[in-house]
């Protein structure tokens, strides 16, 4: 759990919070020890330069000097960084990467739902607290530290998937197949002969060759989205099928990608027919009450048996679209578009979703076995 006050406060109160073994050390903490370390660095540019051009976030843990943080008497040193904590360099633009960086500031996202953010809070090199505005770029460089980024978006598409199929919208016994991690076949499952069948033929399915969104809703000091899809469509009697897909090279708005990805595996559905929707992770997404609202909702009308699949896979998707209420998450996950009725077989190309924010190109692709 991390604690939300500063580290002096936390050394106060950490009893209250966690066992005695450990405790885990919060970002204000962070943003100040790497401020610290990056002014007594001798080579500045040369590790913001390493961190710009990383092709995926610098884990924080790997950067930071082996040091302990206090610990309270009695109690063992506190437990490492996260894994998922990282960081990411904001650069104005009319700076570059060799420019004099001594005016750099260390800050996070503020916690809680965005829209009651009012200053984003840092510190410079020499140590200062600082603030910066959250609807206005700053004119400084700023060395931006997140735990709800790259690698905790991964973990959280796999837990959902998880979940998804714990509580019956997802069928077991589905393979990886390009969509991400959480798709494996649950060892206490047997396997499902479309899935044999799938192995040893190889199967149908639509990669995504192009893709942006005009806007990612995020601030400044979110920094680049981390947007992922959720394909609903059915299985045997229209049972819901739904499966998160993980897209985390879509960055930032207005850009073109092309990432020749899986995004819906054919042998997964009954029919020719998906719906996808697509969101944006942000902080404090509490999937278990997520998938528990999915449940509810999307079972609320009682069996969708009987239906014609199309009006099924719409209403199903209407009802996922409508169970992601504020208060599933702290933070929410923004709604970025849905692309309705996506057909097996089919091209498409510069497609607009339904609420003209995304733009996609797909074609069909059979993948061969091995």
């Amino acid at each position: 759990m991390k604690l939300k006050n500063t580290i002096s406060i936390a050394l106060c109160t950490v009893a209250s919070f966690i066992s005695v073994s450990a405790f885990a050390v919060d970002k204000d903490a962070i943003a100040a020890r790497l401020a610290s370390q990056l002014h007594d660095s001798v080579n500045l540019n040369q590790q913001l330069q390493q961190i710009e051009r990383s092709h995926t976030p610098i884990r924080v843990n790997t950067f930071l000097a082996p040091q302990s943080f206090l610990a309270p008497q009695g109690m063992q040193a506190p437990q490492a960084v996260s894994d998922s904590t990282e960081m990411w360099l904001f650069l104005p633009a009319d700076r570059a990467l060799n420019d004099d960086m001594s005016d750099l500031v260390v800050a996070y996202p503020p916690s809680g739902d965005e829209a009651s953010w009012t200053e984003v809070t840092g510190y410079t090199l020499s140590g200062d607290k600082t603030s910066l505005a959250v609807d206005q770029e700053p004119n400084v460089p700023v060395l931006v530290v997140d735990d709800n980024g790259y690698y905790a978006m991964k973990e959280g598409m796999e837990k959902l998937n998880a979940l998804l199929q714990e509580n019956g919208l997802q069928e077991s016994g589905l393979q990886e197949s390009g969509l991400g991690k959480g798709l494996r076949e649950k060892a206490s499952a047997a396997p499902q002969q479309g899935v044999q069948v799938q192995a040893a033929t190889g199967f149908d399915a639509t990669k995504l060759t192009k893709v942006s969104v005009k806007d990612t809703k995020e601030p400044w000091i979110k920094g680049p989205a981390e947007i992922y899809s959720l394909v609903t469509g059915v299985v045997t009697n229209n049972k819901p099928q739904v499966i998160a897909v993980e897209m985390p090279y879509l960055d930032y708005k207005e850009t073109n990608y092309y990432p020749n990805q899986i995004v819906i595996n054919w042998s997964a559905y009954d029919y020719r027919v998906v719906d996808l929707l697509m969101y944006e992770h942000d902080s404090g997404t509490n999937y278990k009450t997520l998938v528990q609202a999915l449940v509810s909702a999307i079972g609320a009308a009682g069996s969708l048996a009987g239906w014609p699949p199309s009006s099924a896979v719409a209403e199903i998707t209407n009802r996922v679209i409508a169970a992601m209420p504020d208060s599933v998450f702290v933070d929410d996950d923004d709604f970025v578009d849905a692309c309705y009725t996506l057909e097996r077989g089919k091209s498409y190309a510069d497609f607009h979703c339904s609420a003209d924010n995304a733009t996609i190109s797909m074609e069909p692709f059979f993948v061969e076995p091995n």
